[in-house]
């Protein structure tokens, strides 16, 4: 038997979240045929745009900084490493803003840590791939907030 999300097939949804919505971020909604026994819903998927990019450049005119540090640039494939990102006003004050971690091989992501929403200081652990022995890395922290969004990079080895 089908897994069913709001009276439509699974499926149904997956199709509509990988052929992206419809696009430009506009949210798209979808009706179906429900099936016997089933009432009538509507699906609205959003597009969510890709702002990966592994040059720590901002985007918009974000009213912040950010900082990355990590416990090593060398890290051991599987074993933990303590990220810290900070954010903060033109003040000096902690800032508001959503983390979005990824790991970048050159210029591609190779994994997303997350989405993580803080205020000032946000420390987590996070273990590489053993996919990642002996490769060159960035850490990176994509940092939306108020007027934009910061990135910071921390160059890594994996061995």
């Amino acid at each position: 038997m089908r897994r069913m999300l709001r009276g439509l097939p699974l499926i149904a949804v997956a199709l509509v979240a990988a052929c992206g919505g419809g696009g430009e971020g506009k949210p798209v909604t979808t009706e179906a045929t429900p099936g016997p026994g089933q009432t009538p819903t509507e699906v609205v998927t959003v597009t969510v745009p890709n702002t990966a990019n592994a040059k720590p450049v901002p985007t918009g005119k974000p009213t912040f900084k950010i900082t990355i540090t990590a416990s090593a640039h060398t890290v051991r494939a599987g074993e933990p490493i303590r990220f810290t990102v900070r954010a903060v006003d033109a003040n000096g004050k902690p800032a508001a803003g959503t983390a979005k971690m990824r790991v970048f091989l050159g210029s591609e992501v190779v994994d997303t840590l997350g989405f993580f929403p803080f205020t000032g200081t946000l420390t987590r652990n996070y273990r590489f791939s053993p996919l990642l022995k002996g490769k060159d890395v960035i850490l990176q922290a994509e940092v939306d907030g108020a007027g934009g969004t910061q990135r910071a990079n921390w160059p890594m080895h994996v061995t």
